[in-house]
């Protein structure tokens, strides 16, 4: 009998043996997964910061040219720049207003 009980722990202890095994292996696991995708993240991060930047160049550069080609007009062609300015005052101060 006591046999017996020597061999249902040794295979109790080899059944828990294995399932800490395996779940030291599961936790390996799920840390590389973790590694992983923290680097695809930061990856992903860094080149959409990039993207991000090139397009604010973009825009600086876009903003540039439409201020210059205004700067032109409006010293090729003061008092058209003038009207025009008035114009676009008195639409928006009408549409802003509240009409009785």
């Amino acid at each position: 009998m006591a046999t017996t009980k020597s061999t249902t722990q040794a295979k109790a202890h080899e059944k828990v043996d294995q399932a800490a095994e395996n779940a030291h292996n599961g936790v390996d696991g799920v840390s590389d997964m973790a590694a992983k995708s923290e680097e695809r993240i930061e990856e992903v991060a860094h080149q959409i910061s990039e993207q991000a930047h090139k397009m604010a160049d973009t825009a600086k550069q876009q903003s540039e040219k439409v201020s210059n080609v205004v700067g032109e007009y409006a010293k090729e062609h003061p008092i058209k720049t003038v009207g025009i300015a008035f114009l676009a005052g008195a639409v928006a101060a009408g549409l802003l207003c509240k009409r009785k």
